[in-house]
């Protein structure tokens, strides 16, 4: 459904993707707070300034548009680390992806509570961000299962666990921070103070702890 004044990109790319960017935001904006069913077509055009038909330009109907707002608000959990991995030893790689993963859910708490609602209402698109979740969620543990064992191959890893089990424990501690932060009133400092936990459980880096958790303790 396309009308009079509105162009395919060509010398327009860059002010169709800005469109684009702002039915975004004002659809993410009004899903949260209404709702998928709740929310039309068009308080999307008027929240983000645009005609619906420049909606249905970028997105056929409102289910496209809901996982393309899902979408978008998994984009920051894909790490990329191809440009910068060759300059990187195993524990730095290992160190990156937990400081991404606590610094993500410092910045994007309500991204994240907005996630979780939709999965939990099993609104439209539930499948799709269920297989998406699923999907980075296991190229993340296999990306963690993977580092650990060069990690303990080279002898830089103090824990001792097989990789598969520890990066099993080292997400489900991550996830559990990440809990914390949204449901339970946890602070930065417990994000980091958990961070450095795992750190010391993984390498045995001396963090001003006063005693290590035996739980912690690679050698019992």
């Amino acid at each position: 459904m396309v009308t009079e004044g509105v162009s395919r990109p060509g010398s327009g790319e860059s002010r169709a993707q800005d469109s684009r960017d702002e039915i975004l935001r004002a659809a993410t904006d009004l899903f949260a707070t209404r709702g998928f069913h709740e929310t039309s077509m068009a308080e999307v055009a008027r929240s983000a300034g645009v005609s619906k038909a420049l909606i249905f330009w970028h997105f056929k109907n409102k289910e496209e548009l809901f996982v393309a707002v899902l979408g978008k608000l998994l984009e920051p959990y894909v790490i990329d680390f191809a440009e910068e991995s060759g300059a990187l030893d195993e524990k730095s790689q290992l160190l990156k992806l937990i400081e991404s993963y606590l610094q993500f859910v410092r910045e994007n708490a309500n991204s994240i509570r907005f996630l979780v609602a939709q999965i939990l209402r099993d609104e439209a698109g539930h499948d799709s961000l269920s297989s998406q979740v699923l999907s980075l969620f296991e190229g993340y543990r296999s990306l963690v299962t993977e580092l650990i064992a060069r990690a303990q191959a080279k002898g830089i890893c103090a824990c001792n666990v097989p990789p598969p089990e520890a990066a099993g424990f080292l997400l489900a501690a991550l996830n559990g921070l990440l809990i914390g932060r949204l449901f339970l009133g946890s602070g930065t400092t417990d994000l980091d103070t958990g961070g450095k936990m795992l750190q010391q459980w993984l390498f045995g880096d001396k963090l001003g702890f006063a005693q290590t958790p035996q739980f912690m303790n690679p050698d019992k």
